[in-house]
């Protein structure tokens, strides 16, 4: 299946607050880390960048994960991106205001991506996120090219079907490369599907998921509503 790799370097991660931390004022905290890390020289280096807050869907019947959002910052290039890690200014400050925000370091609950897209994204209420990993035995790589060979075509067609798509793209996760800054990926690969209606929706990916039972070990879902905070 033809995809079209925008070449820009992704990193996606999972967001969960800190225990005592209700989700209105964790999305007020989140918020704020945000600003801050915008506030940086090394901001120059990003592209884009958005939040996306968690949400209960009813009626969708997926595994769910158990976070509360999905960060996506894309970097200008891969120079741009290993400059922007390199920087020993904003490093130190936004490591001490991250472990202030999450429950967990951001790098734990990361995958830095290529990002594949088979149908581009149009504006919709709502934003799932797909987190799956390889069987068991398969390395990353075989797994990624059945990933996009099988389970995107299937998608793609029960989503067309069911008049549910407004946008698929699938997240490449890139392995562990501590040398280039490149943290151990949560996941394998993580589809993003923009949606209005998650019930449609949710039956056309759990159809996919069955119908290529084989070619995934594990996956989970998170429903979310995408709020831009930052574009060229």
């Amino acid at each position: 299946m033809s995809a079209a790799p925008t070449g820009r370097p992704k990193l996606i991660y999972f967001a969960e607050r800190p225990k005592g931390v209700d989700p209105e004022g964790f999305t007020a905290r989140w918020r704020q880390h945000a600003r801050l890390g915008m506030s940086q020289p090394r901001w120059r280096n990003i592209e884009r960048y958005v939040h996306c807050d968690a949400l209960r869907v009813a009626g969708t019947a997926l595994p769910l994960a158990g976070c509360d959002g999905v960060a996506m910052v894309w970097y200008r290039s891969e120079e741009t991106r290993l400059a922007h890690i390199a920087d020993r200014d904003a490093g130190p400050v936004m490591k001490r205001d991250e472990a202030e925000t999450f429950a967990r370091p951001v790098r734990e609950v990361a995958a830095l991506c290529e990002e594949d897209v088979l149908c581009p994204l149009r504006q919709a209420r709502y934003k799932l996120f797909l987190r799956l990993w390889a069987p068991e035995g398969q390395d990353r790589e075989e797994f990624q090219a059945v990933w996009l060979e099988r389970f995107a075509p299937r998608l793609l067609d029960n989503l067309d079907a069911a008049g549910a798509s407004r946008g698929y793209v699938q997240n490449q996760a890139r392995g562990e490369d501590a040398a280039q800054g490149v943290p151990p990926p949560v996941c394998d690969g993580i589809a993003e599907i923009a949606c209005d209606n998650p019930q449609a929706t949710a039956v056309a990916v759990r159809l996919a998921l069955d119908e290529v039972a084989g070619c995934y070990g594990a996956a989970d879902a998170v429903w979310t509503a995408e709020t831009v905070l930052f574009a060229r």
